[in-house]
């Protein structure tokens, strides 16, 4: 991308925060705002929120990840509208490809996926709550507080959901979006349509509240059939070598999905509150291909074939989440907090067919056929979280908040593959791929926030933590069934932090930390395969999980903050050496293979990072009716010590850390005439980072490759009366045409009309 196209969000950006640091209009800053757990637990992390008003302002929302689009660093891989087990999050250091180094919580419950770290079965359980429900977000960066897991390397996005006010309230809500999308032979228009409604009350002692949603998406390509059948659309890979030719376009989605969420909330006394959830998502996602070759699906005559049949599939899910929580919050000596939570996978069923006919069609039990295709069944899936957490007051030391708790976790994972003769209806066939595994987590942690004066407060804290993992198997199709060993590990991670207010009113916050990210069950547990170097016959093999260790951070943050009377901006600038990251790389695992080369997530020995984020957030800018929002986040990751490989046996030693975008810069801009109109403007810049460990992305703008975006998106929202507010927006103004791995939504059209009582 050229530097022209980033000139004038930079531009932007750059001069919002030099304006607010020129700004000699200062006062104190208020250390303990409303940011829901950081403000409760007084955590000493740097905090980014944002509110259900402002979203609705801005945001063009229609799926709960769509609200973090314009927080500071963050960036989420939405691929489409029917993207419902995608949608990873990108932090500061870590990109999409790394999902278990973030957490996601629901009230206090987190929907983090506690399987994979991966963009393909790791994302968070986003239908736990939906745009409706949003009450505030408030993202903690970084593993400072020792209430959090190492996962927490990345982020901590807490998501505070809405309390009834009312004896009966509610809303319903319909949204529709339509894309234009014009990419090699597919020109098409797709339409995404959604209703939901959003009911609930309380009386003296009870309240409730119960979402209904249902979407019905269809979605631009996700991926597309190469090879060397001569089409008019050449294909050059993204390490520019001769791909061949585009053979159609495949993972055209129509997923139909309804989610249901209900909440009960019973208040024991005055302080005390339990609250029972439940929620269940269900979906049901049908994917088709369309051919750009000239004699039908299959280059090789009238069929069938398999040329393009890995993108025709069907999908069910229903996956429930329960939990229940007990908490008090009396604000004397002490209160507690105690949450336990369960996603279980009821049903999880791809089914894929193997050939197709030449007309397109899915063959099932054609005895023409050698593989009619497969079946991956993840049901029975589950993880298991419960948190117990306690603040203490000293009455005779008020000076001291005192917090702790003991955290346990239970992962299980059970994904089957099978190939089958009936692959629209049987489950059972011959077993192709397994992975099962348990992950265990017990932890205690302990913090102390001392204010020792007005203008210093220091917090000090621990985490210890005991991890195991026990009936871990693995089998593909070239090996035989492996029965891994059981490993555990011990890790006590410090934390400290001083909080120093100065004279000119303005806040310099100081945190460091160690933190331990353990492995989840899918890096344990899986299967690679020999790429060069296998002796002549590739073959399959499962690393054994003791030599994969857990990642080892140490983080380091400065940030200087400061308010004004409409101006707040914080500079931070954040380190991180992460010791064993894990990380997809290439080596030679197999002792029976010594010069076979096989790819697998393996620790590399350490990555550096360094980098500086700016956020500014202006109200009445220029003139009373405007306000302005910008950030920006440079970054700077590179592999400093290793003993792997890239792909072509060379050090990668020195080589950037792949999924880090170098450059990330962010605005909005909102305009309100009057009380009841506002228009917002915001633009999203990702500079293009290397995709794999071989830094090898010479020609980004391609099916498989990452190239870098400058998106503009509008939205306009008019309140017609108290009840009655309807919206009109366009995503991906400028219609930029990109690439991460899939192609990404072109200009995409979107109306809501909303109805509160």
């Amino acid at each position: 991308m050229s530097k022209l196209k980033i000139t004038p969000i930079a531009i932007v950006a750059l001069a919002v925060c030099c304006q607010a640091f020129a700004d000699d209009v200062m006062h104190t800053v208020e250390v303990t705002a409303d940011r829901a757990a950081a403000q409760k637990y007084q955590m000493p992390n740097t905090v980014e929120s944002t509110t259900a008003e402002k979203i609705s302002e801005t945001v063009n929302i229609i799926d709960t990840p769509d609200a973090l689009k314009y927080m500071p660093s963050l960036m989420v891989r939405k691929r489409d509208s029917a993207d419902f087990g995608g949608a990873t999050l990108a932090t500061r250091i870590w990109g999409v490809s790394y999902s278990a180094k973030s957490i996601i919580t629901v009230d206090g419950m987190p929907i983090s996926n506690q399987l994979y770290n991966d963009n393909n079965y790791g994302p968070p359980k986003w239908f736990v709550v939906s745009p409706e429900e949003i009450d505030r977000i408030d993202v903690i960066y970084g593993p400072f507080s020792a209430a959090y897991s190492g996962n927490s390397m990345g982020a901590v996005v807490d998501i505070t959901t809405k309390r009834p006010t009312k004896e009966f309230e509610g809303s319903f809500s319909v949204t529709d979006a339509v894309q234009t999308f014009n990419q090699f032979k597919t020109d098409d228009t797709y339409s995404t349509k959604q209703a939901a409604a959003l009911l609930g009350g309380r009386n003296e002692a009870m309240s409730w509240r119960l979402l209904l949603n249902h979407q019905d998406a269809n979605t631009q390509p996700r991926t597309f059939g190469t090879g060397s059948t001569v089409t008019p659309y050449p294909y050059i890979k993204k390490d520019g070598t001769n791909g061949g030719y585009y053979l159609g376009a495949t993972s055209l989605l129509h997923g139909v999905s309804d989610n249901v969420n209900a909440k009960l909330a019973f208040d024991l006394d005055r302080d005390t509150q339990l609250t029972l959830s439940s929620g269940v998502f269900m979906g049901d996602t049908d994917s088709s291909a369309q051919t750009y070759m000239s004699n039908g699906f299959c280059a090789s005559g009238p069929g069938p074939c398999s040329t393009l049949a890995s993108g025709v599939y069907g999908y069910k899910q229903e996956h429930w989440v329960n939990g229940v929580g007990l908490k008090s919050d009396t604000r004397a000596a002490w209160d507690y907090e105690i949450n336990l939570s369960n996603v279980r996978y009821q049903k999880d069923i791809q089914r894929t067919t193997g050939v197709l006919n030449n007309d397109g069609r899915a063959v099932n039990g054609s005895s023409t056929a050698a593989n009619y295709g497969s079946v991956r069944d993840m049901s029975g899936t589950n993880w298991t979280n419960f948190d117990a957490k306690a603040i203490y007051h000293p009455v005779a030391a008020p000076a001291h908040r005192l917090s702790f708790g003991y955290h346990q976790d239970f992962a299980k994972l059970n994904s089957l593959t099978n190939s089958v003769s009936d692959w629209q209806n049987n489950t059972a066939g011959t077993v192709t791929a397994l992975a099962q595994g348990i992950n265990e987590t017990k932890a205690l942690w302990l913090q102390d926030a001392y204010k020792a004066s007005e203008n210093f407060q220091y917090t000090a804290g621990g985490r210890y933590e005991s991890w195991s993992t026990q009936n871990g198997g693995v089998y593909a199709s070239a090996t035989a069934a492996i029965n891994q060993p059981s490993v555990s590990v011990d890790h006590f991670s410090p934390k400290f932090a001083a909080l120093i207010g100065l004279k000119d009113g303005s806040v310099l916050n100081l945190s460091l930390a160690n933190a331990y990210r353990f492995p989840t069950v899918g890096e344990l547990f899986n299967v690679t395969t020999c790429t060069t170097g296998c002796g002549g016959v590739p073959a399959a093999y499962s690393p054994n999980p003791a030599i994969i260790k857990p990642e080892n951070v140490n983080a380091f943050e400065a940030a200087y903050s400061k308010s004004m009377d409409n101006v707040s901006y914080r500079a931070s600038f954040f380190a991180e050496d992460t010791y064993d990251a894990l990380i997809s790389q290439y080596g030679y695992v197999n002792p029976a293979q010594p010069n076979g080369l096989y790819s697998y997530w393996m620790n590399v020995t350490k990555v550096r990072s360094r980098g500086v984020e700016l956020s500014s957030d202006i109200h009445k800018f220029i003139f009373d009716q405007l306000d302005f929002y910008a950030s920006l986040t440079r970054v700077d990751s590179v592999i400093v010590a290793d003993n792997g490989t890239t792909s072509s046996g060379k050090s990668m030693v020195g080589n950037k850390t792949p999924g880090v975008s170098p450059l990330r810069v962010k605005f909005v801009a909102t305009y309100r005439p009057d009380e009841k109109l506002s228009i917002s403007l915001g633009g999203s810049y990702q500079k293009q980072f290397y995709s794999s460990i071989d830094n090898n992305d010479v020609n980004p703008n391609t099916y498989q490759g990452f190239e870098g975006y400058t998106v503009f998106d509008i939205k306009v929202r008019y309140k017609i009366d108290k009840n009655l507010t309807a919206a009109l927006g366009v995503d991906n103004l400028n219609n930029r045409n990109y690439f991460m791995y899939h192609p990404f939504p072109q200009r995409t059209f979107s109306g809501n009309l909303k109805y509160n009582f």
